[in-house]
């Protein structure tokens, strides 16, 4: 009597071959898979976790040698103790210390994050005394932009641009999925008090008598709970300087003849701050509609960069934030300001899947043709069938685990297309 080996595959081929149920399945999974590719999130890349942090510790006073002996050598051999670290880089600067620990890949982010900070509070009996409070600031792959909105006008500085682009950025944020967003370029308001040194000695006072008269001006400060007969009641002295006027008339200093106010020693002015940290510029080109009416002159800009949440579908997202763009500019924002999408991952992502997909039956039906020609209308139907079952069987199982679809898992599904033709014959 001869055995025969036990073939898993064949049994399953065997089956399905002789089953009705698959008619029924064809379908089925058919719709599966449009329901994946309909509904499972798009990004231009994909989401691959890799936690990172910087922690800074000030050392006021010390050089940068004494920084790297005293501070920053002993906190990196703690942090680098740590598991799950792949990589500490560190920098000794004048009177600073700064680690940016870099953790494995798909390493847990809450996990890692908690040991770092217990490892960091931990190393506080370490470090020398004169060392201040460390400070640790988490990098996330989910506050990088994908979106960035530029406002541009002739007519406008970038400090009036930057209080327009605080409000649009302000309403933006109510959106569903939106995550961090900062407005980029714009000058920030700034009240300067600009002290005549003759005019304050002349008058017998000093720079740290007027510093402690305005401190005591402008207060916010919590006396605590207090009882009254049956109930509580929560105290609080609150006098803050409300606008240039209430500053202007601040007294710090009188006698019994003369009272003496803050702009008889100083001169007030509200204005944007000159110090230029960045610089943006923006101009359009011959190609687009706009030029005519600009005539290609360069345009004081600010930027608007908005990060989405994590697992969020870019698509949606990218087209809720333009539309509620599209209802401002209609609304309020002056039709001087030019509003451009100068950044949009979300197009990007939907164009390449699209382009990828369609690329993807371009190769099935190309591998059809080839194998009608060679192999006949058999094999060409059966492959022709089965590749599609199986790409929606993955795309479906895609929107069930999580995954995005970005240009990575579908340059995979491309690049396995030949072992599915040739498992699709052998069956």
């Amino acid at each position: 009597m001869k055995l025969q080996s036990f073939n898993i595959a064949r049994l399953l081929s065997s089956y399905f071959i002789e089953s009705k149920l698959v008619l029924a399945l064809i379908p089925a999974i058919l719709l599966f898979g449009l329901m994946g590719l309909w509904l499972t999130p798009r990004e231009e890349n994909p989401q691959i976790i890799v936690p990172a942090a910087e922690v800074s510790i000030p050392m006021p006073g010390a050089s940068p040698l004494e920084v790297e002996h005293l501070l920053l050598t002993p906190l990196e051999n703690r942090l680098n103790s740590m598991p799950g670290v792949k990589h500490t880089y560190g920098l000794a600067s004048e009177g600073f210390a700064r680690v940016q620990v870099e953790f494995d890949v798909g390493e847990d982010k809450t996990a890692a994050y908690v040991r770092l900070y217990d490892q960091v509070i931990r190393s506080r009996t370490e470090l020398p005394p004169q060392a201040g409070e460390p400070r640790i600031r988490l990098i996330d792959v989910d506050d990088v932009p994908f979106m960035v909105v530029s406002l541009a006008a002739a007519d406008y500085d970038r400090h009036q641009l930057g209080r327009m682009a605080e409000q649009m950025a302000e309403r933006l944020r109510s959106l569903k999925g939106v995550g961090q967003s900062e407005v980029i370029a714009a000058l920030k308001d700034e009240i300067r008090i600009e002290v005549n040194p003759v005019r304050l000695q002349s008058l017998g006072l000093d720079m740290n008598q007027l510093r402690r008269n305005l401190q005591g001006a402008d207060l916010d400060v919590s006396l605590g709970q207090h009882s009254y007969g049956q109930e509580n009641h929560h105290l609080r002295i609150s006098h803050k300087l409300k606008s240039i006027a209430q500053l202007k008339q601040l007294v710090i200093s009188r006698d019994q003849q003369h009272v003496l106010h803050l702009q008889d020693v100083a001169t007030i002015v509200d204005r944007a701050d000159q110090r230029h940290e960045n610089y943006a510029r923006f101009h359009f080109g011959p190609a687009d509609y706009r030029y005519p009416d600009t005539a290609g002159r360069e345009m004081a800009a600010v930027h608007i960069a908005i990060a989405k949440r994590a697992g969020v579908n870019s698509v949606p997202l990218a087209e809720s934030i333009q539309q509620r763009i599209d209802t401002m500019q209609t609304d309020w924002l002056p039709q001087a300001v030019h509003v451009v999408t100068t950044r949009n991952d979300g197009q990007k992502a939907d164009n390449s899947v699209n382009k990828l997909v369609e690329h993807l039956f371009i190769a099935i039906g190309v591998v059809t043709l080839v194998l009608w020609l060679f192999l006949g209308w058999r094999a060409a139907a059966i492959v022709m069938v089965t590749i599609p079952l199986v790409f929606a069987l993955v795309i479906g199982a895609d929107l069930l685990a999580g995954p995005t679809l970005n240009r990575v898992t579908l340059y995979a599904l491309i690049l396995a297309l030949g072992m599915l033709v040739d498992d699709a014959i052998v069956v």
